[in-house]
């Protein structure tokens, strides 16, 4: 529940923000909010959450309506729940109006069934709670303005839905997201409107927003239908480029092209109603990607003058890449590397963070690598000059083959009964060594706190001293993650990282996460232990290091000698977000396959 604040609503105290216990003190005062709100505001709140909770907007408008008739004042947040009814929820929204016994109302799962409103009496409704709030001078939200623009798309309005959108952006209040645009782009799609459709992306980039996998999938199904392969073109090497394992609704679409006319030339032209201009096509093309710095690869020709031969299902040699049957029988998938363009974005994100302390349209609280939310209580001048300090002594170190994340190496199965509370410096050793008996160049990235003499055993001090002599430690300061230190040093040496840790916090954070995910796979070394083994001719004894090195190929989308390369998903897969799961379900095969497409001879 979001509680709108009249202006004579007090928030704590610069006293109570100092001291005592801030989840008391912010029920303490939702709770006089509450206490001193009108009982009729109140019931026409909880009326109106009722009836998105029900998903019924008959209730909800009627609880409108009369609010209205009794002059009873409308909050904020009620205004925003039924326009976002309007449009209808694909969520139910919590009811959180404290109510005594004789308010009691029990959910109604069929109230949505029985509430019969079509969609322009849905837009009506929209528009008539649009122009109070305006009356009112409550500015809409961006989830305002997306509820009336699919109200709008519903009703086919699509040059209305425009004007809303051009009203958001102008709007302060109004901080662009995706879902503000989306429904449009696939609405113009969908009706093969191609022009239309790219104009949106164009909005879409202009606002600094990127697509998803869903709305590429409706320009490539767009393309299909009005045979342009410039577009299809694109799209698909988009895909390829943000997308680590397409659907399998882009995997059909993939499909769809290769076996259409469109995809081989003819003689004679193809008569399609709506085929756009070619000129306007490439010119909109040219406009999205106007400041592009580096493009995705090309996947090869998406078009032949024969036809082209397909193969579902082809497994995989691990060990080398080598497809094992069908039309690409013995060809070998490659290691796909990340452009320039990306590995740029991705190093001027991370020092964006550092120096910062987050990024622009970033909604998470949390820091990243599980170290809590954000701190924004730092000295900016301060933490520049321990980042410069950083970033000197890298310069003058010189290249770096390896960083281990020496905090995640060190607390590797330390969670057993008692513990110690510091970290095992021997595991950190043994995998140090490790990699420089392999002649790597290595560098341990860990915080500052462990080398405290309150922390770190008398014992384990000649390692400390070892480590520096020899230029393979650096401690980073507090006050600072420690992940952004050795996230630089990868990002900036384009080195192997040595680390267990996952970073989903990390790529969410850095609001690339195909890009990101993509450079863990083909960067990222996992470990572990195995037997206890002599290190060296003093009878020193270390447990052995087993590590996991990043696989020989890409399981991406790839161009291999003269076709096309696309996996198809598996059991376990995650980021399965176009079809609403996290990970493949248990009915996808456990074995890596892959779509072929070949040109014929």
């Amino acid at each position: 529940l979001l509680v709108y604040l009249k202006d004579g609503d007090n928030a704590a105290s610069s006293d109570d923000a100092d001291g005592g216990n801030p989840t008391i003190d912010r029920k303490k005062q939702k709770h006089v909010r509450s206490k001193h709100t009108d009982p009729k505001v109140l019931e026409i709140r909880r009326k109106i959450q009722i009836g998105c909770r029900d998903n019924d907007l008959e209730s909800a408008m009627k609880a409108y309506h009369e609010a209205i008739e009794n002059n009873i004042r409308v909050e904020a947040q009620s205004f925003y729940n039924l326009l976002n009814l309007c449009d209808g929820l694909e969520r139910t929204v919590h009811v959180g109006t404290p109510k005594g016994p004789e308010r009691a109302v029990s959910p109604n799962p069929a109230a949505a069934a029985c509430s019969h409103i079509d969609n322009k009496q849905r837009q009506e409704y929209a528009f008539k709670i649009k122009e109070h709030m305006e009356a009112l001078s409550l500015p809409l939200n961006e989830a305002a303005y997306t509820a009336i623009v699919k109200v709008l798309i519903r009703n086919k309005e699509y040059e209305k839905a425009e004007e809303i959108l051009d009203e958001s952006e102008s709007v302060q209040q109004c901080k662009p997201r995706l879902r503000l645009y989306a429904a449009l782009l696939s609405a113009y799609s969908e009706e093969r409107h191609m022009l239309e459709a790219l104009s949106c992306w164009l909005r879409i980039t202009k606002q600094k927003l990127d697509l998803t996998e869903r709305e590429l999938l409706a320009l490539m199904q767009c393309a299909i239908g009005t045979g342009d392969a410039a577009v299809f073109d694109r799209v698909v090497r988009e895909i390829a480029e943000l997308v680590p394992v397409p659907s399998k609704e882009t995997v059909s679409a993939i499909l769809e092209w290769f076996e259409s006319p469109h995809a081989v030339f003819h003689e004679d032209e193809i008569r399609i109603p709506k085929k756009a201009d070619e000129g306007k096509v490439k010119a909109l093309l040219n406009e999205i990607f106007r400041d592009e710095v580096e493009g995705p690869p090309s996947l090869g020709p998406i078009q032949s003058a024969k036809g082209w031969l397909t193969s579902s299902a082809v497994t995989v040699d691990h060990a080398d890449g080598t497809l094992k049957e069908g039309c690409l029988k013995g060809c070998k998938l490659q290691p796909v590397p990340l452009s320039e363009r990306a590995w740029n974005e991705m190093l001027s994100m991370n020092e964006k963070i550092v120096l910062e302390g987050k990024l622009e349209n970033n909604k998470s609280k949390f820091q990243g690598g599980r170290k809590g939310e954000m701190r924004n209580d730092f000295d900016p001048e301060e933490r520049k000059n321990k980042w410069t300090h950083f970033v000197d002594f890298l310069e003058a170190r010189g290249k770096v083959d390896v960083v281990i994340d020496a905090a995640n190496v060190g607390y590797f199965k330390q969670n057993f009964a008692d513990a110690p509370k510091h970290v095992d410096y021997e595991q950190i050793d043994w995998v140090a060594q490790r990699f420089l008996s392999m002649n790597k160049k290595v560098l341990l990235v860990l915080h500052e706190r462990h080398f405290s003499p309150n922390l770190m055993p008398e014992k384990y001090q000649p390692l400390q001293s070892k480590w520096e002599q020899s230029g393979i430690l650096y401690k980073t300061p507090a006050g600072m993650n420690d992940d952004w230190f050795w996230l630089h040093v990868a990002l900036k040496h384009r080195s192997l990282v040595l680390t267990n840790d996952e970073m989903r916090d990390h790529h969410f954070q850095m609001l690339a996460p195909r890009i990101f995910l993509r450079w863990k796979e083909r960067h990222q070394v996992h470990f572990n232990f195995g037997e206890w083994e002599n290190t060296d001719g003093d009878g020193n004894r270390g447990r052995r290091v087993n590590l996991e090195f990043p696989s020989a190929y890409s399981r991406r989308i790839q161009r291999i000698d003269a076709g096309l390369a696309v996996p198809l998903i598996k059991k376990g897969d995650e980021n399965r977000f176009l079809d609403g799961s996290h990970v493949a379900d248990d009915d996808e095969p456990s074995i890596e396959t892959y779509l072929c497409i070949r040109e014929m001879e």
